[in-house]
């Protein structure tokens, strides 16, 4: 639940840049610049969260990052500068990605990673649906500020869900792998490495046109409300293809999966560009959410079930994070020399490499007693 609520705020940043132009009167490129700032206290609530999981209790790190998060968001809503903005954003950032450093680790512990990394995305995208809904609903009538702070409700609950925890919440001391899950060519180590470098490339693929969603549903016809209606039953319906890691994943079969993602979020990038009607639109990015969740997933778990240290498991935010800064900049930077639709050519080119990266790094057999046995 926790690791949900921590990605409802990474999956309504589109609205917030709307809400600052609108409430603050910033130009576009200043909210993006906010956008940017918070992203980069993000980076540094992973590296802090990289460095703290070592010597802290679990539990006391969420409860803390929780009430940063709660208290970030709430200040944005009564924020009345720029300056002020970048200031609170920094802080809701930091908090944010924390919590989420934290509880992907808490995930890795479970007994088939994969399933438990889809169940709590696909958790978090139904209720980034809701955060949307509520959003818009703060917005209409209450006013702008109102659905600026609207993240504060979600992470306050959070900080309640985090004094639940056992109070001895860590990592293991010395994780090992279970004897029955295959390593890679080159040992666990240089396996975690790979799966760490493919997600990145991955996220940083999902990331290039995610900034531009609304736009992009903008550009092909459809109004605001429309736009907002279809991600919001966008995330809904993903909720179920999110579901397909936990469903079917199992430890050491990343390879073919990881496969199939990347054609289906190719087919949702094509969807997304020639959708004109709502129905259209909702569906292909329904899809584009889903191998989003699924890429994730499946990159998280290699990298979980091949990392004995968890030094590369306690990266994965880091790497996140700065996807989604890459990202987005890759995608301005295209836009700055050509049309939207060269994003859209360039957009899948970091996940093929990601793909072909992992592909190259082959499963090695493992006799384990069960499989000598037989």
């Amino acid at each position: 639940m926790l690791y949900a609520f921590s990605l409802i705020l990474i999956d309504i940043a589109p609205f917030f840049i709307g809400l600052y132009v609108d409430h603050l009167s910033l130009t576009l490129g200043q909210s993006g610049f906010v956008q940017s700032i918070d992203q980069a206290g993000g980076v540094l609530g992973a590296v802090v969260g990289f460095f703290l999981m070592p010597r802290v209790r679990w539990r006391t790190i969420i409860v803390a990052a929780a009430m940063v998060a709660t208290i970030g968001n709430s200040l944005t809503a009564i924020a009345d500068s720029y300056l002020l903005l970048c200031v609170v954003r920094f802080v809701a950032g930091f908090g944010v990605v924390l919590i989420t450093t934290v509880t992907a680790c808490v995930l890795a512990q479970a007994a088939v990673p994969v399933r438990a990394y889809g169940a709590g995305l696909a958790l978090g995208m139904t209720l980034s649906a809701a955060a949307i809904w509520l959003l818009e609903g703060l917005r209409a009538s209450l006013g702008n500020a109102a659905a600026l702070g609207s993240g504060a409700l979600w992470l306050g609950l959070g900080t309640v869900l985090a004094l639940l925890l056992p109070r001895g919440l860590r990592g293991p001391s010395e994780p090992v792998l279970p004897e029955e899950v295959p390593t890679m060519t080159g040992g666990s180590r240089n396996a975690g490495r790979t799966a760490l470098i493919g997600l990145l490339l991955f996220a940083v693929s999902v990331n290039v046109i995610y900034a531009f969603i609304e736009r992009i549903g903008l550009s092909n016809g459809l109004d605001q409300g429309a736009v907002a209606n279809a991600m919001a039953f966008g995330y809904i319906f993903s909720a179920g293809g999110s579901l397909i890691p936990t469903i079917f994943g199992e430890s050491g079969a990343h390879l073919r999966w990881i496969g199939i993602t990347t054609i289906i979020f190719i087919a949702s990038l094509a969807g997304i560009y020639v959708a004109q009607t709502t129905v259209l639109f909702t569906i292909a990015f329904a899809v584009y959410a889903s191998a989003w969740c699924m890429g994730l997933a499946f990159y998280m778990s290699m990298t979980a079930e091949n990392d004995p240290g968890h030094r590369y498991t306690r990266m994965i935010y880091i790497v996140n994070v700065v996807a989604q800064s890459v990202g987005p900049a890759i995608g301005t930077l295209v836009l700055a020399r050509a049309s939207l639709s060269a994003v859209f050519v360039v957009t899948p080119l970091p996940a093929l490499i990601a793909a072909t990266l992992v592909f190259f790094t082959r499963p090695a057999r493992v006799a384990s007693a069960a499989r000598a046995s037989l």
